[in-house]
């Protein structure tokens, strides 16, 4: 976690051509999220992410897989701004309309539908185009790297993992990958990366991880996010508009429990 002292810093080392478009509105950081870049809210209209050091591939990746899916027709942050130099990157981008499916004041006969019409219409993009790979190979080496480096905390893990450490629950994963379907995902779900406007829109935000994968790499994640906030119905009513078929408990569990790892 940065510093207070670190995230300002990196705001001083912009390059000058960008003061001007960060002078027009007050500059806050943003606290919340699990980004490694440096988050600023810029006024009303406009968000900052900068990253140095090995943060910036992250960040790198993001702009890039953003872009890519900007220009599949699914509606993400534009971006306004990008600086990619070095081992610095920063990317300004507008604000979207609307609140995070987590804090939103619709009500949830609004909110499961639109989520379902959009994870399906993501899902539905044409694969062959897509250069990320974001499939369970890819995700549990990631993983494995983190693991052997000590990155991954224990202690956040659901309830059902709890007394499981790291390097088992790696070695579980490995041994019971499912079959896997491929299609163009988000890659990191939450219900905090997805924001719904007033007209039942629904726009993607965090990015980094979009690309070829599982649909349930979505699904687990989106699933696991109504049920807590709206219950276990609206469940059911997700996967009822997202295409008709029973959720798929095994794969469900699979990639929540992959996403331990993430």
């Amino acid at each position: 976690m940065l510093s207070a002292a670190e995230h300002e810093r990196l705001l001083s080392v912009l390059p000058t051509g960008w003061h001007p478009a960060l002078s027009h509105g007050r500059i806050e950081r943003v606290r919340s999220g699990m980004s490694a870049a440096s988050v600023f809210r810029v006024g009303a209209a406009h968000f900052l992410k900068v990253a140095q050091g090995p943060a910036a591939h992250d960040l790198r990746e993001e702009i890039d897989r953003t872009a890519w899916l900007g220009h599949q027709g699914v509606r993400v942050a534009p971006a306004v701004k990008v600086h990619a130099a070095g081992d610095l990157v920063a990317v300004l981008s507008e604000a979207l309309a609307g609140s995070s499916a987590d804090e939103t004041d619709l009500p949830v006969e609004i909110v499961v539908p639109a989520l379902a019409r959009a994870l399906s219409a993501l899902h539905a993009i044409p694969v062959r185009d897509c250069p990320f790979d974001e499939s369970v190979a890819v995700r549990l080496g990631r993983a494995g790297v983190l693991v052997e480096s000590g990155l991954i905390d224990p202690g956040v893990f659901a309830s059902r993992n709890r007394d499981v450490s790291p390097a088992a629950l790696l070695e579980r994963l490995r041994t019971r990958k499912p079959d896997e379907q491929v299609a163009v995902v988000h890659g990191d779900a939450t219900l905090s990366n997805l924001i719904v406007g007033n007209d039942r829109s629904v726009a993607f935000i965090d990015c980094g991880h979009a690309g070829r994968a599982d649909p349930y790499a979505d699904i687990a994640l989106v699933v696991e996010g109504l049920s807590e906030r709206f219950g276990s119905a609206a469940v059911d009513g997700f996967m009822h508009a997202y295409g008709g078929n029973a959720l798929n408990e095994r794969k469900r569990d699979y990639f929540l429990d992959l996403y331990e790892l993430f």
